[in-house]
């Protein structure tokens, strides 16, 4: 084996070489005119790919990091919230919430399924805030943020949106009505851990000049007035921006519509393949993401994923909570194409074969995939 893993996790993904090299720059000022210039390249950049005006905030955090600094700003102690649940990351997002103090409504939905909206419309009168995760890591379901986004705004909440994976689906911030988005660079964006982002419409900012404060370092007051400077109130993530200034080029680069479009083609391409290996999506497959395919794999999702990594070198995920053992989730975000999801099927099929699952033909799976990609 050559030693050079294939990086196919649900976060943090492959980065290009050409990305990982940007961030070899020499440090510089974050007050001085060099990193302005960075901060407005990379703002107008995500206003682009999110299709907002809304400002952005840039968080030196991880996406929880994002999360908490929305929650903090945004919700007041006894305020109501309702949160969607239907995943891992969407009770992480409630948890946030209960941490600042929040009156939580929850609006729970089985794993694996969507937001209930009916649920949802019954539930959101005298809210503040709606939340909900946009994509699902742990389950690999993509919600219905514009329908969510207009539950909350006929109850007069504001919608709040954690597209930390998401990033690959089709979203349209402005368009769609939603007031906050949450970011994270090393899912969807293509760039190492280590920065956040939190984009808000202008009453969601309004929302947050009202809010009282609890904490410094992610409080909004700080950020609002140095983002008027192109600046961050702390010491930025600097190496971290320069990549991700270079992976928005690439996407934008390529062009928003067609980025989308590739995620869509690897993900059918995927999902074309699981079904020639008799597997099943843990998600609804009405609501299924580009970005992250959950796999049942009941009872032996831990060795298949070992097998791959140790055998093959391709680098997969095992479940969240109580489906560790049964689901295995895969990331086909970023820079993945064709050559990485007809390996990681390959690789798949073969790890299954040598742990005596399943019942089909050695290359059913990567034949289906390839047959996506001859389409015209």
């Amino acid at each position: 084996m050559k030693g050079e893993e294939l990086v196919m996790l649900p976060g943090p993904v492959g980065v290009s070489h050409e990305t990982l090299l940007a961030m070899a720059t020499s440090m510089f000022s974050h007050r001085g005119p060099k990193f302005a210039k960075l901060y407005s390249d990379v703002r107008e950049k995500l206003r682009s790919l999110l299709n907002t005006n809304g400002e952005v905030y840039f968080i030196t955090s991880s996406g929880t990091g994002g999360v908490e600094f929305s929650a903090s700003n945004l919700a007041g102690p006894g305020e109501k919230v309702v949160v969607c649940t239907n995943g891992f990351f969407a009770e992480r997002l409630r948890d946030s919430f209960l941490a600042v103090g929040a009156d939580v409504t929850e609006v729970q939905s089985r794993w694996g399924e969507p937001v209930d909206l009916s649920e949802l419309e019954k539930r959101a009168e005298g809210a503040a805030i709606v939340a909900a995760v946009f994509n699902e890591t742990s389950t690999g379901v993509v919600n219905q943020a514009k329908k969510i986004a207009d539950i909350a705004h006929s109850k007069g909440a504001l919608c709040l949106m954690d597209n930390i994976s998401g990033v690959g689906n089709e979203y349209y911030m402005d368009p769609w009505n939603i007031d906050v988005t949450v970011l994270a660079t090393q899912k969807g964006l293509a760039t190492p851990p280590g920065s956040s982002f939190v984009v808000m419409s202008p009453e969601a900012r309004e929302k947050a000049r009202k809010t009282k404060k609890r904490s410094y370092y992610f409080n909004f007051d700080l950020y609002e007035k140095q983002a008027a400077d192109l600046a961050t109130p702390a010491t930025p993530a600097i190496s971290i921006l320069y990549a991700l200034n270079h992976s928005l080029d690439q996407i934008l680069s390529e062009g928003v519509e067609k980025f989308t479009a590739r995620h869509h083609q690897n993900a059918e391409a995927f999902r074309l393949a699981l079904g020639a290996l008799g597997l099943n999506l843990f998600a609804n497959k009405n609501y299924a993401s580009d970005t992250i395919s959950a796999i049942k794999m009941p009872g032996n999702a831990r060795k298949v994923v070992e097998t791959m990594s140790k055998r093959f070198e391709v680098v997969v995920s095992t479940g969240l909570g109580q489906f560790r053992e049964d689901v295995i989730r895969v990331g086909h975000m970023g820079r993945v194409d064709m050559k990485d999801i007809v390996t990681t099927v390959g690789a798949l099929e073969m790890s299954m074969k040598l742990n005596s699952i399943g019942s089909f033909k050695l290359g059913d799976g990567v034949s289906a995939a390839m047959s996506k990609y001859l389409e015209q």
